[in-house]
């Protein structure tokens, strides 16, 4: 149980980890794009907002289908 909870919290931790480090580079991705408009986002930029609008399209069907199974 307690080894459950070291493996949990170590996940946990790695999460964490990985969002401050995607925010930092959305952030120094968003001082370089103010400096410089015309300049190219970088790949990992790309792959993240498509991932999130994915993510949001998916979000936005799924809950349409359950509003239009429930009124039937």
């Amino acid at each position: 149980m307690q080894e459950e909870a070291r493996h949990q919290e170590l996940e946990d931790r790695e999460a964490a980890m990985a969002v401050a480090k995607r925010q930092r580079m959305l952030e120094s991705e968003k001082e370089n794009i103010e400096k410089r408009p015309f300049m190219d986002i970088q790949i990992e930029t790309k792959r993240f907002r498509q991932d999130v609008f994915k993510r949001r399209h998916r979000a936005r069907a799924i809950g349409k289908q359950n509003s239009t199974v429930s009124t039937t």
